[in-house]
């Protein structure tokens, strides 16, 4: 007989994972930690996840495609590519910084299981088509290859996850504000445009 779904007995199950995995790593949580922090029954747990690895791909992917998403829609409705830069770091990029459980987790173990290349490869082509749009006549703009970009892409956002995790869990005294300004500094020299 299959059991009823609850969608709020998901979520506890998806956020309660989701700090675990933060806190303790996704090798180092085990479905008894899950179990004993929800209230919930193994049975329970099983009923809407097959797998650890299942739990965690859910928390990954459901986060992503909600900001994704969010990102996309915002992005439609700005007028100049110069905007949707500015949308994208402005935007985005705090966004991003604000779950620092799940950076956590994509930074971890568990990076196996969350297709993190394919993430890097949607940003890095609407990131690239964004730079196709505004490289007309600029010649610092024309030299980035795809490839360039991809890679820039992958050291600074590995680079902002990074940081933000360091910094909640010390005193550097960085800000997401902080991090937002860097990436516009970034953005500006390398690509010679006024944000």
């Amino acid at each position: 007989m299959a059991r009823n779904r609850d969608e709020n007995k998901r979520k506890a199950i998806l956020q309660t994972s989701k700090l675990l995995f933060a806190q303790k790593g996704f090798f180092g949580t085990a479905i008894s930690d899950i179990v004993r922090e929800t209230g919930m029954t193994v049975g329970t747990i099983y009923t809407y996840f097959s797998s650890k690895d299942e739990i965690v791909h859910a928390i990954v992917e459901e986060g992503w495609s909600e900001l994704y998403s969010r990102l996309e829609r915002d992005l439609g409705a700005a007028v100049s590519p110069e905007d949707k830069l500015r949308l994208l770091i402005e935007r985005f990029i705090p966004e991003v910084v604000k779950d620092v459980d799940l950076i956590s987790i994509l930074l971890s173990e568990a990076v196996t299981y969350t297709r993190l290349e394919e993430k890097i490869e949607r940003i890095t082509d609407l990131v690239f088509s964004l730079t196709r749009s505004l490289a007309a006549g600029n010649r610092p703009l024309e030299a980035f290859t795809r490839q360039t970009l991809r890679t820039a892409i992958v050291v600074i956002f590995l680079g902002i996850m990074s940081t933000v995790r360091i910094a909640r869990a010390s005193s550097l005294g960085i800000s997401n504000r902080d991090i937002v300004s860097v990436v516009k500094v970034l953005a500006r020299e390398s690509l010679r445009i006024d944000l």
